[in-house]
């Protein structure tokens, strides 16, 4: 299938090798806040939810960091001097490390392929939404890295969309995006459905799953409004890659993907009941284990 031409205005991750398709750039820093809150407001208004203490000497990992706004917010949270540090393939998103304080840290790593040094070190593993990252055997790869350097009796908490429904615009875009992942190897169908199976595998005990929905439209208030431009803000970064894949036989131009975006925002507003599932996991490694 061959690409479709298009005026290509965002700025995408240029580390070999990933299938994440999502932009690295000024506008995507902003979307990554404006869904940040509006998940923090959409659990209790708390940032870690595996049923954990830290204390100061207790080190923290997030995976796929991105800006590292989780972390940060974890900080504001606890009141001791816990260590993290964040992960990414990329790093343009980073914060200055001027503004850190000195127990939090970013490196560039990937999460399929951790430091060997960093095995049984970790009390708390956070990573969310990188259903645009992975692709399903990195998935398994990523979750058996993590339970790696988890030390026993430690938490991994994750967080990955569901489902997100409207009318039949989004239902036309939902089916674009699932053919997009399919040609790409990621998981946007079905990750939420899959993951339980990838910590068992792996050897996590105690796993949980916590679903929660946010409005979709201006009908439903401020979470509404939010909720509909976080999704708009995906579908708009996703557009360069979509077209790059030729459309997959349900866009033709860069024109028809604008109008269904479009035509997705006007729904939302206007389809009371609109939503999007996300679901949280947590997963413990055993007390006793053999790593």
């Amino acid at each position: 299938m061959t690409g479709i031409q298009h005026t290509e205005r965002r700025k995408y991750t240029q580390a070999a090798g990933t299938a994440y398709s999502l932009p690295h750039d000024e506008d995507e820093r902003s979307r990554l806040a404006l869904q940040s809150n509006l998940l923090l407001r959409t659990y209790d208004s708390k940032v870690l939810h595996a049923p954990v203490e830290l204390k100061d000497q207790d080190w923290v990992l997030e995976t796929g960091t991105g800006t590292g706004i989780w972390l940060q917010d974890l900080l504001k949270e606890i009141s001791t001097n816990a260590r993290c540090i964040g992960i990414d393939l990329e790093s343009s998103l980073f914060p200055s490390p001027s503004t850190l304080p000195p127990n939090l840290a970013f490196k560039r790593h990937s999460v399929i392929n951790l430091p060997r040094e960093w095995i049984n070190k970790f009390t708390v593993v956070h990573q969310r939404l990188l259903i645009a990252g992975l692709r399903r055997q990195e998935w398994e790869q990523a979750i058996r890295e993590m339970y790696r350097v988890l030390k026993p009796g430690g938490w991994l908490q994750l967080l990955e969309m569901k489902i997100w429904v409207a009318g039949p615009a989004l239902a036309k875009h939902r089916e674009l995006l699932y053919k997009f992942s399919d040609d790409q190897g990621t998981m946007w169908r079905d990750i939420t459905a899959r993951i339980p199976e990838f910590l068992r595998q792996s050897g996590f005990v105690n796993v949980r799953c916590d679903t929660r929905q946010t409005p979709l439209g201006s009908w439903a208030g401020k979470d509404g409004i939010d909720g509909s431009e976080n999704l708009m803000g995906i579908m708009r970064g996703l557009k360069t890659p979509i077209l790059k894949g030729g459309g997959y036989g349900i866009v033709k131009t860069e024109a028809d993907y604008d109008e269904l975006v479009e035509q997705v925002r006007v729904e939302m507003d206007n389809t009371s009941g609109s939503r999007t599932a996300w679901s949280m996991f947590l997963a413990q490694k055993p007390e006793k284990s053999h790593l």
